[in-house]
């Protein structure tokens, strides 16, 4: 089996927005399947999974996917409101 960081990460909505109720996801080329953390701006942990349930409006929201590996290694995306800036 081919063990790789995560290169790269896509998050979808499920509304094309970041308001109340709506449903993001977060994946990644990781293998094994990395772990997923979303984030706000300031570092706050929102959640830890690919998949989260937003429970209020945000205009920034970061998913960060770490892979499980003795040395840590880590891809993101930040979300603006569903505007994607890509960051590594």
């Amino acid at each position: 089996m081919l063990t790789d960081c995560p290169r790269s990460v896509k998050v979808s909505s499920s509304n094309g927005t970041l308001d109340e109720g709506d449903v993001l996801t977060c994946e990644s080329d990781g293998n094994p399947e990395p772990s997923y953390t979303w984030t706000e701006d300031d570092g706050h942990i929102l959640y830890t999974g690919p998949i989260i349930t937003l429970t209020q409006s945000h205009y920034k929201i970061i998913c960060t996917a770490t892979g499980n590996f003795t040395t840590p290694c880590n891809a993101s995306e930040t979300i603006y409101n569903m505007t994607i800036a890509v960051g590594t």
